[in-house]
């Protein structure tokens, strides 16, 4: 399920507790057309597929046993829309921040002038950064863009998270960097430790790992700080050189060498996910979750909000220890 560097994943014990599970809709150019008819559309089938499958695979683990939170971050152009896509949820199920109204975030925001990046990249970069402040690192969180769809019940998925340590990760990589389905894992052609291949729209870290925004700025801003050519990925990209003024995907690549410093050990507590199962632009007959630009139909009859599972599903031991104890006490004189 990860392609795992010399480090041996363990148990990582500890008391159930939900997942944060963060998406974006941000819109920083008022427009309205896009909004509606592509940012808020595909923020609704996220949330639709997640909490379908997702959910239901999160509450049978007996190390998470509960609903995620979902964690979204939004602007004043669209902060009423995201209100209204939660809407079926139970208010502890969710936690929209405004990030217009973030005091912080000017701050955080501060060495990317608008002129060297186009709406997409500051977009990104914002939401990237507001992930340090913003989520608790006390518990595990799933960072997702909002074209990824849980297809399909990813027990295996849950299982690999409940197995990682303290301080690791474990992400979705670029499948297609060398050409389709190539599946090599690009890296930066940088000296220190990095998570080989990451893609920046679907990461998850295990309580404890800490990517500080000081970090993430400095990688980022080493990026951008590099002569805008192929050499700068190894295998070299030219298409990163080409679109939004060479700055493409620039988070990510901060985020690849930021959390490679933040895991234990060092550059090889983050784990690349099988790319068939988790797959990026281009699906398998075994693909569970994907990260594409298909609108696939899903409806969501009503979320997920307590643990309604079997018990037996959570300890068969216990189960039937209780069984046999009623047994007794209704065969006793």
């Amino acid at each position: 399920l990860l392609r795992r560097p010399a480090a041996t994943l363990g148990s990582r014990p500890g008391a159930a507790t939900p997942v944060q599970v963060r998406f974006t809709l941000l819109q920083p150019t008022s427009d309205v057309k896009s909004l509606l008819n592509v940012q808020l559309p595909f923020l609704r089938n996220a949330l639709c597929w997640a909490e379908r499958h997702l959910t239901s695979a999160l509450m049978r683990h007996p190390s998470f046993a509960a609903p995620p939170v979902y964690v979204i971050y939004t602007d004043n152009h669209t902060h009423g829309h995201a209100e209204e896509a939660v809407g079926v949820f139970a208010v502890d199920r969710y936690k929209i921040i405004n990030l217009d109204r973030d005091p912080l975030d000017r701050l955080r925001m501060a060495p990317f002038t608008a002129s060297d990046y186009d709406d997409k990249n500051l977009a990104s970069i914002r939401r990237t950064l507001a992930d340090a402040d913003h989520l608790s690192v006390r518990t595990g969180r799933l960072l997702l863009g909002t074209d990824i769809k849980f297809l399909r019940e990813p027990l295996s998925f849950v299982e690999a998270a409940a197995r990682l340590q303290d301080k690791q990760a474990m992400y979705m990589v670029d499948r297609n960097w060398a050409g389709p389905g190539s599946n090599v894992l690009y890296k930066l052609n940088y000296a220190g430790p990095q998570c080989p291949g990451l893609l920046g729209d679907f990461i998850y870290m295990s309580p404890g790992t800490e990517v500080s925004v000081s970090n993430l700025q400095a990688k980022m801003l080493w990026y951008r700080g590099l002569p805008k050519t192929s050499q700068r990925h190894v295998p070299p990209c030219p298409e990163a050189c080409s679109l939004s003024n060479g700055f493409h995907a620039i988070d990510q690549f901060g985020m690849a060498l930021a959390l490679g410093e933040a895991v234990v050990p060092i550059g090889q507590g983050c784990f690349s996910m099988d790319a068939d199962l988790y797959s990026h632009m281009g699906r398998t007959l075994l693909t569970q979750i994907v990260h594409d630009k298909e609108m696939d139909s899903c409806v969501l009859d009503h979320p997920l909000t307590s643990h309604v599972l079997n018990p037996y599903d959570q300890d068969p031991f216990i189960y039937n220890g209780i069984l046999l104890f009623l047994l007794m006490l209704m065969l006793a004189p």
